[in-house]
């Protein structure tokens, strides 16, 4: 591995936040490289445009080159693709089915699947779409659409839940809310007979949903002995995807 080359993408990786100017120092201290070199370094950025230097303020941020490199990296995003060995070391973690999904209508369509161990399942098919409010990897696609979309929705009649009951608006509200908190979901037997799930979102460069990630299994096996970590590693692997599409 070519050392410069490693610390060129840690300052720029540093230095992604949106809006943001930094000094030398500041730059030096969150990469951990001397001042010298990362002097250096940001003067071969700026011959690449990659970086630009304000000569009145001496700070230093993010530069055009970057763009064309950006636009190319997101035209060769394939979701499924790129979702597949995350979903398989998830499921290995977990030793449970692991699902990508995403919203289709007024519905969450299951795009990609890897299966864990377990003989005994809580059943979900490809194409199978089922409503949003159903299930902990949809719900979280509901949780993250525009307020508007989210009052039509619950403005619908929705469908009753395996058990029969009828949603109550109020609390799914509170849920929703809930989830957008904590970048968590956690449902249990609602379109499925003692099947439980976990799921977190998955999001783009530009910050917007794309796609839920999560587990379902029969309930029993979603204790709370391991609920905390099952928990910690579906949104670990979601953040993994998310960085995979640009996400920061």
């Amino acid at each position: 591995m070519i050392q410069s080359l490693v610390k060129a993408s840690n300052i720029l990786e540093f230095m992604k936040p949106v809006n943001k100017e930094y000094t030398i120092a500041e730059i030096s201290e969150g990469v951990d490289i001397p001042p010298s070199t990362t002097h250096r370094i940001l003067n071969t950025l700026i011959g690449c445009d990659y970086v630009m230097k304000d000569e009145r303020t001496h700070l230093y941020k993010l530069g055009p080159g970057l763009i064309s490199l950006g636009i190319a990296a997101t035209s060769n995003i394939n979701l499924q693709e790129d979702a597949y060995p995350i979903l398989k070391a998830l499921s290995k973690v977990t030793e449970e089915d692991a699902f990508l999904m995403i919203k289709s209508g007024n519905k969450g369509l299951v795009i990609a699947k890897a299966e864990g161990p377990h003989s005994l399942k809580a059943v979900e098919h490809f194409g199978l779409e089922i409503p949003l409010h159903m299930g902990a990897i949809r719900k979280v696609l509901l949780a993250f659409q525009p307020e508007k979309y989210i009052d039509f929705y619950l403005n619908e009649k929705l469908t009753p839940y395996i058990n029969g009951g009828v949603p109550d608006k109020d609390k799914l509200i509170a849920e929703l809310k809930h989830i957008k908190e904590t970048n968590i979901s956690i449902s249990t037997s609602e379109y499925i007979k003692n099947g439980g799930g976990i799921a977190a979102p998955v999001f783009d460069y530009k910050k917007d949903i794309v796609a839920s990630i999560g587990i379902i299994a029969p309930s029993y096996r979603i204790t709370p002995d391991n609920q905390e970590e099952l928990v910690k590693q579906v949104s670990y692997y979601a953040n993994e995807l998310s960085k995979k599409l640009g996400y920061y």
